[in-house]
């Protein structure tokens, strides 16, 4: 991996820490206790997937990767993050769940995003475990 893909995750890490940070306002002006939970979620869940992938962009380069599969764990992290944003957001915004399908708009925008960042957060972790898998068995002993 590049340091120009290292300094992208690392941009697109700290997006959405940001906007979970920005989820934390709405549980000061919200009522009611259901409302509370779904800006928590966002605001609990995207802080973790920025981590995530902050996390990430200094671990990439100890995986051995062949370059498919680096680009495939660039995108899966990309999309575990933006879609848990959409997801999470259209979750707080309409107060549809994010993560059961439902027939109104609102759940099927909130559900589909959600689907998207659940199956990039699995990619990532089997790539991950992949390209180290590879980087033990290239290690020198010892």
């Amino acid at each position: 991996m590049t340091s120009d893909d290292r300094l992208r995750l690392i941009f697109h890490g700290a997006i959405v820490m940001l906007v979970g940070l920005m989820c934390g306002l709405p549980t000061v002006l919200e009522e009611g206790p259901e409302a509370l939970r779904d800006w928590h979620t966002a605001h609990e869940a995207l802080i973790m997937m920025g981590v995530w992938i902050l996390a990430m962009s200094s671990v990439v380069p100890a995986l051995v990767l062949e370059a498919r599969d680096a680009k495939a764990l660039r995108w899966s992290l990309l999309a575990m993050g933006y879609g848990f944003t959409v997801g999470l957001l259209a979750q707080g915004v309409t107060g549809a769940r994010a993560f059961e399908p439902g027939t109104s708009l609102g759940s099927v925008f909130a559900f589909f995003p959600s689907t998207l960042g659940i199956l990039g957060a699995v990619m990532s972790v089997l790539l991950t475990l992949k390209g180290a898998r590879a980087a033990l068995k290239v290690a020198p002993p010892g």
